[in-house]
């Protein structure tokens, strides 16, 4: 897939809701998600606990270049996007967002649910080319 055929691709799957988290949608987040990591996004395993794949994809941004490596700095990022409540539109699979947004340091990070468990989410910085992010770092920079 060519670089412009997989910018459109990204930009129809992910589409920022227009209204922030609510109150409620925060807490409940607060409560029950939590950061899981995936090896596919680090170079070095660090303390996430993770193994890196032996074949790794090379269009995966990796959360080492970003600065983070640590598994409490990726669960503070997670802690910050909720707060933050950039999330995506449409339904949210039992009241967890599919993605959620934050920046860090001027560098846009996606959360993506899924994982081990219900409320599991694994990072990772998204590229400066990809429209998203500048559209996710001005509606940061708007609250």
């Amino acid at each position: 897939m060519g670089a412009k055929a997989r910018q459109a691709r990204q930009r129809t799957e992910r589409r920022v809701r227009v209204e922030r988290l609510t109150a409620e949608e925060r807490a409940f987040l607060r409560d029950h998600a939590r950061y899981e990591g995936s090896p596919l996004h680090k170079r070095n395993p660090g303390d996430f606990g993770l193994t890196p794949p032996s074949s790794p994809r090379p269009e995966k941004t990796l959360c080492d270049e970003a600065g983070v490596f640590k598994k409490s700095a990726a669960s503070e990022l997670l802690a910050a996007a909720i707060e933050g409540g950039l999330v995506c539109d449409g339904n949210f699979a039992s009241s967890f967002p599919k993605q959620l947004w934050v920046v860090h340091d001027g560098r846009v990070f996606e959360a993506m649910h899924g994982g081990s468990q219900a409320g599991c989410y694994h990072g990772y910085p998204i590229r400066k080319s990809d429209p998203l992010s500048d559209e996710v770092l001005a509606l940061w920079n708007a609250a």
